[in-house]
């Protein structure tokens, strides 16, 4: 913290957490007798009526039909300012709202460093750093002689008609002859509004002489402010110069609409008010003056971003059954820490963690991590508060469309969320009904079938590459190399027996005929109820038989359901099976009640080749290999662990439509995935 005279200062930088907890340090450490704000005093009323309903978010809007974009404040906890009116109101202490009101206020962005850094280093070491790089000293100066330069030489000119004219789209509703001097001597409206603070200040300083004051402004106002009470460059009537009316009224906000008025991530701020809320019980057990003697923890946003990482996987394991490696974890977490290293940044924002989501598990994964991001639970309607109806073309006010535009200087660029969009129905039932039509007449998706029969065929190659690996003789050389030297066995040998070793390939009769993958056993068959045979449309797919999850219940589109696979066996090349699901074959082969058993039981049953691979987490039980001998089949096992997870997922999530005619748009709605 700052100190000048009995003022301490906390220059801080807007909708920004790290200075939040600089705010909360200076309180506690050295209570204050007054507080003064950033602010100015005709907001007063919405301000603090939008931080009593915290934890709630609500938004300041300064109305005016006649611009085409409409400032606001928003009020949310993640303010220095803010959370300095809201300690005041806790405690009971008086506030100063100093600011000079601006309608339509375009503030000048300064490219400031990260306020990460303010873990390691004190506010006073870091606004060092930063008034030296950005040479506040050197401009306030600079501003004052030139300033004072231009007033000598207007002072004997009347004020220029169409001077005032054109600055009414800064200034409105100014009264007096001492506004309008200060409009010819202060082109630069952050100027006024220095001159009009330090004003404010002054008068607070002189009536409260023996009394503690804390003061929170933006980062880019103190230097100059400074200059001006030090110099006692001062206009005793600046603040009763201007007399600014204002339409300003307080809207409620969803969580929908969070990112897009909030700076930092939602959740990280909801995680923050509850971090402070179990904070603030602590602190009260003490008498509020002897609270200096605590030392405030802060809540680290990486462990924030850790917090909404481990629930999103736990959230995407419900909903896809699928389970994120530490290791993609880990990857996952180091590119969310140096994405914001490309724009000189060192905390990620809502767009990096969910870009990085997307770059190293996929876009289902990032969907999950979006809704976590902006999960808010206080952030709903208000019976009370009306809630700001947002769309693409802005906010909707009194049947017009408004642009928003912040009063705070953030360098905000309008980012697209590097997601496809989800699709969603235009009213509720749309899809259901489509799928209730024909929902008797399943077929597949044709992409889903060339990646199914391309992967059932790699299995297959696999697997004859296996048993070719155990179908190689070793001999110790004689007379001829036969199928090349078996250098392993070789350089094993050598150190006492000097001999060479080579081996000989034992031709194989015969291919892979059918393919069972068991993805889950489902021995409680309760997740995979869903039983079907497909037949191939023509000579160059398999039939499948496969158990699954219900279609139907996880619609994606209209007539388009995601199921997911308990089990799969592919027939390959097509033949006529019959139905190996009906009571009669479970009456002819009662040792397969088990669907994964059933499926490598038509496999043994109805090959036509002399080999049939099996992939599951465990080898098929003994019977089944005395089977496959009685039928002259020989089962290769390959465990499901020892292939690719994302080309396996992709296998085991596929999608039905109820008719043919559906696949014309199916690819609108089920996303182009990795392999």
């Amino acid at each position: 913290m700052l100190k000048y005279k009995n003022l301490t200062i906390i220059p801080t930088y807007h909708s920004n957490l790290d200075f939040v907890y600089e705010v909360r340090a200076a309180f506690y450490q050295n209570p204050p007798d007054l507080i003064c704000v950033e602010f100015p005093e005709n907001l007063r009323t919405q301000i603090i009526t939008g931080i009593n309903r915290f934890p709630s978010i609500s938004l300041v809007l300064y109305y005016d039909e006649l611009l085409k974009q409409q400032l606001f404040i928003p009020i949310t906890p993640s303010d220095s300012l803010i959370e300095s009116i809201r300690l005041a109101q806790e405690y009971g202490i008086p506030v100063e709202f100093i600011d000079l009101f601006v309608k339509n206020y375009n503030p000048e962005f300064h490219n400031l460093p990260d306020s990460y850094v303010l873990n390691k280093l004190s506010l006073e070491e870091f606004y060092d750093i930063v008034k030296k790089e950005m040479k506040f000293e050197d401009l306030a100066e600079f501003k004052f002689q030139k300033e004072k330069s231009e007033q000598e030489k207007k002072q004997k000119n009347n004020l220029d008609e169409q001077f005032l004219l054109e600055s009414e789209s800064y200034l409105k509703d100014l009264s007096g002859v001492n506004a309008q001097n200060w409009m010819q001597s202060s082109k630069d409206i952050d100027e006024l509004r220095n001159h009009f603070m330090a004003a404010k200040l002054s008068e607070i300083m002189i009536s409260n002489k023996n009394r503690q004051i804390l003061v929170v402004m933006g980062l880019a106002h103190w230097e100059k402010i400074k200059y001006l009470l030090e110099h006692n460059i001062i206009s005793e009537d600046i603040t009763t110069s201007f007399s600014t009316s204002v339409d300003a009224k307080l809207f409620n906000i969803l969580q929908d609409d969070l990112p897009k008025i909030m700076i930092q991530t939602p959740n990280i701020v909801f995680q923050y008010e509850i971090f402070r809320n179990r904070q603030k019980k602590v602190i009260d057990k003490l008498p509020f003056r002897e609270s200096n003697q605590i030392d405030l923890l802060k809540m680290d946003q990486f462990n924030s971003i850790k917090i909404i990482l481990q629930r999103a996987v736990d959230q995407y394991k419900q909903e896809y059954d699928e389970k994120i490696s530490l290791h993609k974890l880990k990857s996952l977490f180091q590119y969310i820490r140096n994405l914001p290293l490309i724009e000189n940044r060192i905390t990620p924002v809502l767009f990096d963690i969910v870009l990085a989501s997307k770059s190293i598990i996929n876009d289902n994964f990032a969907w999950v991590v979006w809704n976590e991001c902006k999960l808010y639970p206080y952030a709903k309607d208000d019976d009370k508060l009306d809630s700001l109806s947002f769309s693409d073309e802005g906010i909707l006010l009194d049947g017009k469309y408004f642009k928003l535009r912040r009063t705070i200087p953030l360098k905000i660029q309008k980012i697209k969320l590097p997601l496809k969009p989800k699709p969603k129905e235009s009213k509720k039932g749309e899809w259901r009904s489509v799928w209730d039509k024909n929902k008797w007449n399943l077929v597949s998706y044709l992409p889903e079938d060339i990646f199914e029969e391309n992967y059932f065929r790699h299995v297959r190659t696999r697997s004859m590459n296996l048993l070719k690996d155990d179908h190689i003789k070793i001999h110790e050389f004689t007379s001829t190399l036969m199928d090349g030297i078996d250098f392993r066995e070789t350089i094993r040998n050598w150190a006492y027996k000097k001999k060479i070793y080579v081996k000989e390939k034992i031709t194989i009769r015969g291919e892979v005929d059918s393919v069972v993958i068991i993805f889950n056993r489902d021995e409680s068959d309760i997740l995979f109820k869903h039983k079907q045979i497909w037949f191939a449309e023509h000579l160059k797919e398999s039939d499948l038989a496969f158990y699954s999850t219900f279609p139907g219940i996880d619609l994606v589109g209209p007539g388009i359901s995601r199921i997911e696979l308990g089990g799969v066996v592919s027939f390959y090349p097509p033949r006529n099976i019959p139905d190996i699901w009906n009571d009669k074959f479970l009456k002819n082969y009662p040792i397969a009640k088990k669907k994964a058993d059933r499926l490598l039981l038509a496999a043994l049953l109805f090959a036509q080749k002399p080999f049939i691979t099996y992939v599951a987490k465990n080898k098929p039980d003994n019977i089944f290999y005395s089977i496959a001998a009685r039928v002259h089949v020989k089962i290769i096992y390959l465990p499901i662990d020892r292939f690719n997870p994302v080309s396996l997922r992709a296998l085991r999530n596929l999608h039905v439509l109820a008719g043919k005619k559906i696949r014309s748009y199916a690819h609108k709605y089920i996303h182009k995935r990795r392999y």
